[in-house]
């Protein structure tokens, strides 16, 4: 991928912030702010459409990650512990229960996404006709898990992360337009390829296992205030 030089580029790790950030903001308002009396469904929405830039920004660092890392069969065993760790905090603060089988977080859908890149990638130099429908073959099966798993975004979101990963070496105005275009069902999420654009192709400062850890710490804490505030009242 062909990153922005200079002064004005970002860094992953500053991507992964500015995810962090409105990923937080989207979860209170589901979590927190939406179960409290007197809560005001316009400020409620403005919290939600902020949040909504956070999945393209995860989905692109995904990719990146992927193409970066020295050891790829790790990176998806760390998507798989923090999806197990994840999904009691996740059922907590977005569903109010302890356990719901029926929405997985947000780790799930990126260890399926990340499951399909590590095959999609190493026949992609082929051509012939049986690769080709190996590779669509994946991709259909990486979509249907997806959705049969009811995991975060569903079928959407393991595409999106498809996507990122065969528009990556594309020119610079076909990947902005193909993340316009693929999010445009969310009024707000194709603003995600503002910060995406200005990525630097740097790491920056990398807190690893933060990044992996405050998802599952901070549904935690919103779902114990959602269950505290469901029985005040």
């Amino acid at each position: 991928m062909e990153a922005v030089s200079g002064k004005f580029g970002i860094s992953a790790a500053v991507l992964k912030w500015i995810a962090v950030l409105t990923m937080v903001i989207d979860h209170f308002a589901v979590a927190v702010y939406w179960q409290m009396a007197g809560s005001s469904y316009d400020v409620y929405l403005i919290l939600r459409r902020v949040g909504r830039i956070a999945f393209p920004i995860y989905c692109f660092l995904l990719v990146e990650g992927f193409y970066h890392t020295r050891n790829v069969t790790k990176y998806l065993r760390n998507c798989i512990l923090f999806a197990l760790l994840s999904e009691i905090p996740f059922d907590m603060a977005i569903f109010g229960q302890v356990c719901y089988p029926k929405g997985q977080n947000v780790y799930c859908t990126l260890c399926i996404g990340l499951g399909a890149l590590i095959i999609l990638d190493r026949y992609r130099a082929r051509y012939e006709t049986k690769y080709v429908l190996l590779r669509l073959f994946v991709i259909v099966l990486a979509a249907y898990m997806g959705e049969v798993l009811d995991v975060d975004y569903h079928w959407r979101g393991v595409l999106f992360i498809i996507m990122f990963y065969y528009i990556r070496d594309m020119q610079e105005w076909i990947r902005n337009l193909a993340v316009i275009f693929a999010f445009a069902y969310e009024v707000t999420a194709p603003l995600a390829v503002i910060p995406i654009h200005f990525y630097n192709g740097q790491r920056g400062r990398q807190l690893k296992y933060l990044f992996y850890a405050i998802y599952p710490v901070h549904l935690l804490i919103f779902g114990l205030i959602r269950i505290c505030l469901m029985g005040a009242g």
